[in-house]
């Protein structure tokens, strides 16, 4: 997968047809130069199923009717028979048929790897980005954030109580309450934000441009949404920590730690609450 991935984006349909149309020329001349005597049709299923891949069904057909009209042009070439023109016409509608089933199926195989690879960054309990996917964007907002010398927040919440909802109401309760607080927090974000669930009842949120004098306005928006999806999930409330980095850190992870840090500080004095604090990259002095 990881050399098909070569072929993916504008750049990489753009090489693909190249390649096709490559290959499938000097199969069309291979086939003149030995007089018809050898037959190179299946060799044309590797280009049609790499310009496929990258560019989906609609340019896979092109390039099955592109092979399918070098033989027919290479056949006629080397063998016109006007007696028989009809038997070369039947073998180009086969190729093309042949062609285009493999093209279709190759277009099937590309979804599907498509729809796995979204799965795999997904949380399939709330539908939020995963661990994994959210790591993979918090090391680019970092990079970006830095670029343009913008400010970068982090929250990390935590939901109080979790065990004691689940004990006294079972798991269905707590998935609930998980679900409730995703889409809050989904709906509460910025299209410029990112959130996620890192797993068990923690939650944690990208905020984009947000300085200190913005933070509490953010915490007080994201606390909001959470507690009025909690109303019908007590005794869970949530505790938040948001880190404001004025300076992008030198890694995403310095921010998730120090997020961390300021929720288990609101867990040990009192719980419920939000705590923000700007944290200072190893950049600072």
């Amino acid at each position: 997968m990881q050399l098909l991935d070569m072929f993916t984006g504008r750049a990489g349909l753009i090489a693909a047809w190249a390649l096709t149309a490559l290959l499938i020329v000097f199969l069309g001349l291979a086939r003149v130069g030995t007089d018809a005597q050898f037959a190179f049709a299946s060799a044309a299923i590797i280009p049609i199923f790499l310009v496929t891949w990258a560019g989906g069904f609609r340019h896979g057909f092109l390039a099955s009717a592109f092979a399918v009209a070098m033989w027919v042009v290479s056949d006629v070439w080397v063998a016109w028979d006007a007696d028989h023109a009809w038997i070369q016409g039947v073998n180009g509608m086969t190729r093309l048929a042949t062609y285009s089933f493999v093209a279709w199926l190759t277009a099937r195989i590309r979804a599907m790897h498509a729809r796995e690879l979204e799965l795999s960054r997904l949380d399939p309990l709330t539908g939020l980005r995963n661990r994994r996917a959210f790591m993979e964007l918090g090391e680019m907002e970092v990079a970006r954030a830095a670029r343009y010398a913008q400010p970068l927040a982090l929250a990390y919440l935590d939901l109080d109580n979790f065990k004691q909802l689940n004990d006294r109401f079972g798991h269905a309760a707590g998935d609930a309450a998980l679900v409730a607080v995703g889409r809050a927090l989904d709906a509460t974000m910025r299209g410029s934000d990112a959130v996620a669930r890192l797993g068990g009842d923690e939650f944690a949120v990208i905020l984009q441009g947000i300085d200190r004098s913005k933070a509490d306005q953010a915490g007080e928006r994201i606390a909001g949404a959470v507690a009025n999806a909690l109303t019908s999930h007590r005794p869970v409330t949530a505790s938040m920590g948001i880190a404001v980095f004025e300076q992008p850190p030198g890694d995403f992870q310095t921010m998730l730690k120090a997020a961390d840090a300021l929720m288990y500080e609101v867990k040990q004095t009192g719980k419920g609450r939000v705590l923000i604090r700007t944290a200072h990259s190893q950049n600072d002095t």
